[in-house]
């Protein structure tokens, strides 16, 4: 059985503010961008290209970026298409022209509200993510692509029937695997407490839990306030020794594999050298 690696990579970001800010060198970072994931292309099997929400920064859009490292770097490229960030026909378009230009696989995300003081709309066309990811559904039919949809699904939501129900209907929608948070920070507690929500819920096979690369102790419990993740007392300790944390990512790959998981979604913050520090 195939082992799944999907790692997700950041597109160059850069300075919002106008007047002084400094130029944008485009053609430099995006060759930097893909000379980085040219880099892990032995550890990864899909490089999946984040859209991140940050209205201190702008960023290369997740669709043309991903085209790029296909097309320039003879490497199989997911975007993050962002449901919120677009009114209906805007994200069919999206979509479309994604599969047009020959991208085999993207993630279909709800993405977060906007505050109201960032004086941002937050687009509302669609009523949940089954329904966006229904239509991105049909639009692949129509074109007769092979294009993967990946989705996400949180996995503390499955102690809930309701949960469980939501996670479902994405499958149902179109989605081939979910993508998982928050992530599995150990091999022990974390691991048998998520693995055993995937085998009550009957979605172990559709589901590639996250290994989210933390990068000290201060990071963790940014992460830990920034989104209510409850995350283990080991972790912490764990992020106090030298290598601790590498060593703990390690080994929850090491057994997504023995357990016959379908893969592993892989956060790399930034970094994708870790790719080949965890995946190898």
């Amino acid at each position: 059985m195939t082992f799944l690696r999907v790692v997700e990579v950041l597109p160059p970001l850069y300075d919002a503010s106008g007047g002084r800010a400094k130029r944008l060198d485009t053609g430099a970072a995006m060759e930097r961008f893909g000379e980085e994931a040219r880099a892990i292309r032995d550890f990864a099997d899909i490089i999946l290209v984040a859209n991140v929400k940050d209205l201190k920064r702008v960023k290369f859009d997740s669709v043309h970026a991903a085209v790029i490292l296909q097309e320039d770097y003879n490497l199989n490229a997911a975007p993050v298409i962002v449901v919120r960030d677009q009114n209906r026909p805007q994200f069919l378009s999206t979509v479309l022209t994604a599969i047009s230009l020959g991208v085999n696989s993207m993630m279909i995300a709800w993405g977060d509200d906007y505050p109201e003081s960032s004086h941002v709309s937050n687009v509302r066309d669609f009523a949940d993510l089954a329904g966006a990811i229904r239509e991105a559904s049909r639009i692949r039919s129509r074109a007769r692509s092979p294009a993967r949809l990946f989705a996400p699904v949180d996995l503390e939501s499955l102690v809930y029937p309701k949960g469980v129900a939501l996670a479902r209907e994405r499958l149902r929608a179109g989605a081939d695997f979910l993508l998982a948070q928050p992530p599995t920070t150990d091999d022990g507690e974390t691991f048998d407490w998520h693995d055993s929500l995937l085998e009550k819920s009957g979605l172990k096979e559709r589901v590639l839990p996250n290994v989210f690369h933390f990068k000290d102790d201060a990071d963790i419990r940014h992460y830990e306030r920034m989104f209510g993740w409850m995350l283990p007392r080991g972790l912490h300790q764990a992020a106090k020794g030298e290598g601790g944390l590498a060593e703990l990512e390690t080994r929850v790959v090491r057994r997504l594999r023995v357990t016959g998981y379908a893969g592993v979604y892989l956060s790399t913050r930034g970094n994708p050298s870790v790719a080949e520090r965890v995946l190898a």
